[in-house]
């Protein structure tokens, strides 16, 4: 089980990639957060980084776990987009809870 200095760290490390990536839909949801955001711009943000969060993990399984696929003109091109996709229906299925959890920690504090 992680800590809660894990985590943090964790989230560290995705701001500093949001901040690098404009226009992103997590970069603004993570923007928008602060003392004064709602419960929806709070959820938004960390279903952002469990995004982030899942679609790390499968880039890694996918240099694991090599194919003819992965080696295709399609996957170089497209790849990235394609695990994105992926990691937004993982997130959005609500199976792994990250951002429930990140979501729950943040609302006690």
């Amino acid at each position: 089980m992680s800590s809660v200095y894990d985590i943090s760290s964790m989230y560290d490390s995705y701001k500093q990639s949001v901040q690098s990536a404009t226009g992103s839909k997590a970069q603004s949801a993570l923007n928008a957060v602060n003392s004064d955001s709602t419960d929806e711009e709070l959820m938004d943000a960390c279903k952002g980084f469990e995004t982030y969060f899942v679609q790390k993990i499968i880039e890694q399984a996918r240099k694991m776990v090599k194919s003819e696929e992965d080696d295709g003109e399609y996957m170089q091109y497209f790849g990235d987009t394609l695990n994105q996709s992926y990691a937004e229906a993982i997130t959005e299925s609500g199976q792994v809870g990250l951002a429930k959890q990140l979501y729950d920690s943040m609302k006690r504090n």
